[in-house]
């Protein structure tokens, strides 16, 4: 069915109105109604909260879901290295475990040979010392031949049992080492936004010629959250002509992370810093095409990609 629609304006001498008028089909019934300036811009009004409210609840959906999903898989990872400190801690009570045995057997045969070398003909006599002489009896040579024997067998248990011990402190040592390895590597990302250049070779804004990038420019708004990658000692807090406002820090074992073109550095040279800290805020100090944060990883003052490390 075709559909008209209609619209006039009556004019009052006090109070303007808009009179509206429509018709469903050629020959159908004309319905109409009129409304008053007010309460057409309270109606224009009443569609526009509508409509951003609307756009609102959307924004926060999916900023709900994203949330979601980062917090699901931060669980994994936690449940993860759960299950690895399990079995760690597993190890450890079994080489514990082993080593106290060893003890006991160690501490077993001391107390055999002392009681055989009690038991040897003639121990723990005093007195007159008897005529020496003549050939050895049989019984004596087999009582040295098992205290000899005792013996030997004590010193290889105790070895065995020092060597165990050995190894189970380089075990140690090693795990402690993985450890502080693993923390000082830079896995968080510093700023929530949209990478716009990957590290590697690319083509300049400034020269439009082939450059080599040595770290990752994340966009992100003006004045937005920019955090620790890892825990460590800010090595430099300062500004230069190309990266603007600059932050260097160190996190041991060889590794840096860089932070460039800061609106506000919030830590200054020398402080320390742990995973997550907030250390400063994005902006476009230095030479850039916009708000961003430049963000580097060295490794024994060498680049390299920090895609490599981020979790």
């Amino acid at each position: 069915m075709a559909n008209t629609f209609q619209a006039s304006e009556a004019r009052g001498k006090v109070r303007k109105k808009y009179a509206f008028s429509f018709r469903f089909g050629d020959e159908g019934r004309v319905h109409g109604f009129r409304i008053g300036r007010i309460g057409l811009w309270t109606a224009a009004g009443a569609i526009s909260l509508l409509f951003i409210l609307t756009t609102q609840s959307l924004y926060e959906y999916r900023e709900n879901v994203s949330r979601i999903r980062e917090l699901r898989a931060l669980r994994n990872r936690v449940t993860q290295q759960d299950l690895t400190l399990y079995n760690l801690n597993e190890k450890f009570e079994s080489l514990e475990t082993e080593v106290e045995r060893l003890r006991t057997i160690d501490a077993r045969v001391k107390s055999l040979a002392k009681v055989t070398e009690k038991l040897l003909p003639g121990a723990g006599k005093k007195g007159r010392a008897a005529g020496m002489g003549g050939a050895e009896t049989p019984e004596i040579s087999a009582a040295n031949r098992l205290d000899r024997l005792l013996d030997l067998r004590c010193e290889q248990l105790r070895e065995s049992v020092l060597a165990d011990v050995r190894n189970l402190e380089t075990v140690c040592e090693k795990l402690d080492q993985r450890r502080i390895f693993l923390e000082s590597r830079p896995a968080l990302w510093p700023v929530r936004g949209i990478l716009t250049s990957a590290f590697g070779v690319r083509l300049s804004p400034f020269t439009e010629t082939q450059v080599f990038h040595e770290g990752l420019d994340i966009e992100a708004p003006a004045g937005a959250p920019v955090r620790a990658a890892a825990g460590g000692k800010v090595l430099r807090s300062g500004y230069e002509a190309l990266y603007g406002n600059i932050l260097v820090v160190d996190h041991g074992n060889g590794f840096r992370t860089v932070y460039a073109h800061l609106a506000e550095r919030l830590v200054a040279t020398g402080d320390s810093v742990q995973k997550g800290d907030l250390i400063g805020k994005v902006g476009d100090t230095g030479r850039t095409t916009g708000p961003h944060l430049h963000y580097e990883v060295r490794v024994n003052g060498l680049p390299v990609n920090p895609t490599r490390f981020l979790n």
